[in-house]
């Protein structure tokens, strides 16, 4: 039980896209995108960058923290691919805020708040951080296949941050690897400006087997959920918010009925946002948190899924 969620904070691109513009250019329709995904809009970077909207959720959490960037200890941000290969993301936020800590990017795709929660607590237990800058920040739209109707109908973009401090409120974690390089991938550009690459480039877009990564996601998620409280020594009735990787409604659904969780206590916005990977989770508890879902001493137990594939679950008493 090393920290706290002491701020959190988000950032979103101005640009709303809806079901209705994306039939516009496709094959599709609002009715069968909701159907099928629970999702009517998706806000899209058009005029702005990722680190704007990095940088903007940063400065919202730590204001809300009430924590200045100089007190900061240690900056993670979870990203598939910022605007830069180097600088990192993290250090590019460093920059903005006035911090000279230790700054580092983490690709755990979708569960990448997950893996960044449990790197913090890390720190925080071994001495070397009390207070630790999360970031999570991804431009999906800029790694999709907008011919494919299948997967691009899905994601959205968005940045969302969270201080965590020296505490008593994490009650346990589990993150895990099922190994797969098939069911989602997306290739790097490389080799491009290189005389001596031999390797023909493959498109830059994601490849994803839906129904694989279906099955994977609802066992996983469950998987997790039990795991994550018997390490607590808790009951899934015991949690009061469940807060999920916002990619598919019916996954979602799907995991609730297969594990019988309380559908009162899930929360939900894919329908304003889709999938936009390890930063679903982040604006989903910024938005509850600023709404004052929360109270003090709930236990809040965060799961997701993502590419890799990973898996992971994290329960948070509220401190606030």
């Amino acid at each position: 039980m090393s920290f706290f969620i002491a701020g959190t904070g988000s950032a979103l691109p101005g640009t709303v896209v809806t079901n209705d513009d994306l039939a516009k250019f496709l094959d599709t329709s609002d009715e069968w995108i909701y159907a099928r995904t629970g999702i009517r809009r998706r806000r899209v970077l058009t005029d702005e960058r990722l680190d704007d909207l990095a940088i903007r959720s940063a400065r919202i959490a730590l204001e809300d923290a009430g924590v200045s960037g100089g007190e900061v200890d240690l900056i993670l941000c979870a990203t598939m691919r910022g605007d830069t290969f180097t600088p990192s993301l993290a250090c590019t936020i460093a920059e903005a805020i006035g911090s000279t800590a230790p700054a580092f990017d983490l690709n755990a795709a979708c569960v990448g708040v997950l893996y960044c929660m449990e790197v913090a607590d890390s720190f925080i237990a071994s001495g070397k951080a009390e207070t630790v800058l999360i970031v999570s920040a991804e431009a999906m739209s800029k790694l999709l296949d907008w011919t494919d109707r299948a997967s691009c109908v899905l994601f959205g973009d968005g940045s969302g941050a969270m201080v965590v401090k020296k505490g008593e409120g994490r009650l346990a974690g589990v993150l895990s690897t099922k190994p797969d390089s098939r069911v989602i991938r997306m290739p790097n550009i490389e080799g491009m400006n290189s005389p001596y690459n031999k390797i023909a480039q493959e498109p830059l877009a994601m490849h994803m087997d839906g129904g694989e990564v279906y099955k994977f996601a609802v066992n996983a998620m469950g998987r997790c959920i039990e795991q994550v409280c018997a390490r607590a020594g808790l009951a899934p009735a015991d949690i009061d918010w469940y807060l999920p990787h916002q990619a598919n409604i019916r996954i979602i659904d799907a995991s609730l009925k297969k594990f019988r969780i309380d559908k009162s206590k899930v929360l939900t916005n894919i329908a304003d946002y889709g999938n936009m990977s390890a930063t679903s989770v982040m604006v989903l508890l910024d938005e509850f948190a600023k709404k004052g879902t929360f109270r003090k001493g709930e236990k809040l137990l965060f799961v997701a899924f993502g590419g890799g594939l990973t898996s992971g679950a994290l329960i948070v008493r509220w401190a606030r």
